[in-house]
């Protein structure tokens, strides 16, 4: 497949030195080659670039795989922060935040955990609603557990 791409790449180069534009060296790429070649924005993304005086058709090299060096980075510091992990890698913080995410992980207390319960955390859970559970039979507490949210907090009336 990446020779293919070369090949429309240069195809695309050619159209471009012929005076066309990027629809109409799609469209001609989709006659011969039909709908699974490159897309109009693709299209349109190399025709800037020629256009800015870069005739290299060679895919720029790329930061590889981001998510295993971004797991890598969390499981040696599970404090870091999307800044941090930004700068190294040099990503944006959308990508490095939807990485994390993407790997079940999300910041508690400024820690990256895992998202998901384990089934050791999932069994402890059940176990502490079970004995508050007994516990309330033999002495109710439940009613003198005053709840409130944080909004109106700080206003004045």
């Amino acid at each position: 497949m990446e020779s293919d791409k070369q090949h429309f790449l240069h195809i695309l180069l050619f159209y471009y030195r012929k005076g066309k534009n990027a629809v109409q060296a799609r469209k001609k790429l989709t006659d011969v080659y039909g709908e699974g070649v490159l897309t109009v924005s693709q299209c349109q993304n190399w025709f800037a670039k020629f256009r800015s005086g870069n005739f290299d058709v060679e895919d720029a090299t790329r930061s590889g795989r981001p998510v295993k060096l971004i797991k890598t980075l969390v499981d040696a510091n599970r404090r870091i922060t999307i800044r941090e992990i930004r700068l190294r890698l040099n990503l944006s913080n959308s990508i490095v935040y939807d990485h994390l995410k993407g790997l079940g992980l999300s910041s508690k207390l400024d820690v990256w955990v895992p998202h998901f319960l384990t089934e050791r955390n999932l069994c402890r859970r059940i176990d502490v609603c079970d004995s508050l559970l007994k516990r309330h039979e033999n002495y109710p507490f439940l009613k003198r557990i005053i709840t409130e949210d944080e909004k109106g907090h700080g206003e004045k009336r």
